[in-house]
């Protein structure tokens, strides 16, 4: 993600930004560690809406995400400033090859194990609406985001 924004970045925030961009360290040990654990996993190329989106459409689950929960540089909230905007960014953004995975709530001990010098977040849950919901701890959010479409473009 290039960011763009109408206030004078700092230029040490704006590197740190798109060497994390231009440098992206693809998680394949992780997906590893994942093969008997996860039930899905997708990397993060298109945007967390957009892949997570290809995951609930091809096992018929919804999800509700818990949008405080995602884990969201300094350095990012500090550049849009702004949490909501920041992300926003985290759901929409493209290729920072994080894995996005699902896991049985039986295997959670098993991905402790496996992850333990990884770090990982819980972002939500699957649900059985077939849809995705966004939440802000409790509170429902109402955004309408996509993420990255190969035959359209950003949206």
């Amino acid at each position: 993600m290039i960011l763009e924004n109408n206030i004078s970045a700092d230029s040490s925030l704006n590197q740190e930004l798109q060497r994390r961009h231009f440098e992206a360290t693809p998680r394949v040990l992780a997906g590893i560690a994942l093969r008997d654990i996860a039930s899905a996993a997708i990397d993060i190329s298109d945007g967390l809406v957009a892949d997570l989106g290809h995951i609930l459409k091809r096992s018929k689950v919804g999800a509700r995400l818990n949008v405080a929960a995602l884990p969201i540089s300094k350095e990012l909230q500090q550049f849009v400033g702004s949490c909501e905007l920041a992300q926003q960014y985290a759901l929409t953004s493209g290729e920072e090859y994080e894995l996005c995975f699902t896991v049985p709530e039986a295997n959670r001990g098993q991905l402790e194990v496996a992850l333990s010098n990884t770090p990982f977040t819980c972002i939500g849950q699957l649900t059985g609406t077939e849809y995705l919901e966004l939440h802000n701890d409790d509170a429902p959010v109402d955004w309408q985001l996509d993420g990255f479409d190969h035959f359209k473009g950003n949206q």
